[in-house]
């Protein structure tokens, strides 16, 4: 391809992102990538960088960063942000930092000339980790498997199962923002299954709102029982203000279901 590349994350991003679409071929993959005002903690925002859903493995949800490769530190590491996909890994929601253990020109979706297995070959290039094991800025590489192996592991369930829970409610990976992880991630598949379609829509809708209040709160208690406890986390204070847009971006239109 010839392409010339600077060290930045969205380098690296951009040869995951095609290089899962060449490799998935066939698999169902759905992919999205939210913007950056779409990303964060709260429950309508999205807590990575690239998000892919398949037919016959679980979720693909990677917080991606570029690894100074002579250095072995990641550029941009944040611990605050660490901290957060932390508690996401404690709701059993798989988000994992993906970065590349080559130099950006160095990954071969951007050789010169490109080889048949170059897929392959730059997923080979990524790792992954969930974010316990990758503790700070400096990872312990050796570690951390491949991006590549993780796609041909056994990950238990699968896109058509997970959307299956909400009854028609979710359609697509952009529907999947925090809340919605958290809902088929860490509440029980039990829980979801006992309720009729209707309920489950009622806790969608909830979710979907820019922020959970004491009354969103009492309203998932009385849907899901005990199985709300794991929204604590997300409540708004009283009387807080909803948080700052981001200067310089336009506001997304998030419809209701």
């Amino acid at each position: 391809m010839g392409v010339t590349v600077s060290g930045k994350e969205n380098v690296v991003q951009t040869a995951i992102m095609v290089a899962l679409h060449e490799y998935c071929r066939g698999r169902g993959l759905r992919m999205f990538q939210p913007y950056a005002n779409q990303q964060g903690e709260a429950l309508r925002r999205y807590c990575g960088d690239l998000f892919g859903l398949m037919e016959n493995a679980d979720l693909i949800a990677l917080e991606i960063k570029e690894l100074d490769v002579p250095t072995g530190l990641l550029k941009k590491f944040d611990a605050a942000q660490h901290k957060v996909a932390c508690l996401f890994e404690r709701l059993a929601v798989p988000l994992a930092y993906a970065y590349n253990t080559v130099t950006p020109h160095e990954l071969a979706y951007y050789a010169p000339a490109q080889s048949e297995s170059w897929a392959v070959e730059t997923l080979g290039q990524i790792k992954r980790s969930l974010p316990t094991p990758l503790p700070g800025a400096r990872p312990a590489v050796s570690c951390h498997q491949t991006l590549l192996d993780w796609l041909n592991g056994d990950h238990q369930t699968n896109g058509l199962e997970l959307f299956g829970r909400t009854h028609g409610a979710l359609r697509a990976v952009d529907d999947l923002r925090n809340g919605m992880l958290v809902l088929l991630y860490s509440v029980s598949e039990q829980t979801l299954a006992s309720l009729p379609p209707d309920a489950v829509k009622q806790v969608i809708r909830v979710l979907r709102k820019s922020r959970l209040d004491d009354r969103g709160l009492a309203k998932l208690r009385t849907l899901l029982a005990a199985g709300a406890d794991v929204f604590d986390g997300f409540t708004a204070p009283a009387g807080s203000a909803p948080p700052p847009r981001p200067s310089g971006t336009s506001k997304i239109s998030e419809p209701e279901i």
